[in-house]
């Protein structure tokens, strides 16, 4: 199971149980991230996707379908606790957040080339909204430090004799972290607030069942969703490519 495939097996999962196709929402996808962010590992949301739904199948729903992945996210929570204290004093070996042997091959499908064409169409994305911001605007200082790193990184891997599609990621992650801060400073705190008020709105249902740090989690994946359309920003993350 390879590492970047996190998002894809979980939505399919969901998608597959509840019996239907549907697009998962933006908050879902969020919780999603706030899963990935805390290493839970994919089998352990697969168990909980599917241990919500036999018990959801077992009752009478009349016709009743289950529209959001927060529906299973109370099961994955209890799932995670048991699988970390069945860890505590076992010997360390090193696994990615599928529980995977990190030293396998899993990532063995991101070529040098699709990695060059992916980041490169990023940069050209990065710049152009850069352009179109005003030499005063602290964003464009922002992402011309941006588009500098990334030029660096893509330099390096063209030049590189091998990739490692993990270190990559979290070189990406960092840049990723960098804009996000210049979106934020970039919008007045009057939107902020807003954006994080629809975030809130939209959790309410689920805020009770969540714990604090899965809600805050959750709720900044969303505010850095909502951000990233608002500016027209891309996805620097590999799982996207």
């Amino acid at each position: 199971m390879n590492y970047f495939n996190y998002f894809t097996e979980i939505e399919e999962e969901f998608v597959r149980r509840r019996g239907s196709h549907m697009l998962v929402s933006p908050l879902d996808w969020s919780l999603m991230e706030s899963w990935r962010q805390r290493d839970i590992p994919l089998q352990v949301v697969l168990r909980g996707i599917n241990n919500s739904f036999d018990g959801y199948d077992q009752r009478t729903h009349r016709g009743r379908k289950v529209n959001s992945l927060f529906y299973c996210q109370q099961e994955v929570e209890a799932l995670f606790q048991e699988f970390t204290e069945s860890r505590v004093g076992s010997s360390e070996t090193t696994t990615d957040e599928n529980g995977n042997d990190a030293n396998g091959d899993g990532a063995s499908q991101f070529t040098k080339t699709a990695i060059d064409e992916y980041l490169t169409e990023r940069l050209e994305t990065l710049t152009r909204i850069a352009s179109r911001q005003t030499s005063a605007d602290s964003l464009r200082e922002t992402l011309e430090r941006v588009v500098m790193r990334l030029e660096q990184i893509i330099e390096d891997l063209r030049t590189a004799r091998t990739i490692s599609p993990e270190d990559l990621e979290t070189d990406l992650t960092m840049i990723e972290e960098v804009i996000l801060d210049g979106l934020r400073e970039s919008i007045s705190e009057e939107q902020l607030k807003e954006i994080e008020q629809e975030g809130d709105r939209k959790l309410r249902t689920y805020k009770k069942s969540m714990g604090r740090e899965v809600y805050e989690k959750t709720l900044g994946n969303f505010v850095a969703q909502r951000l990233r359309e608002q500016f027209g920003v891309p996805r620097l993350s590999l799982f996207y490519l």
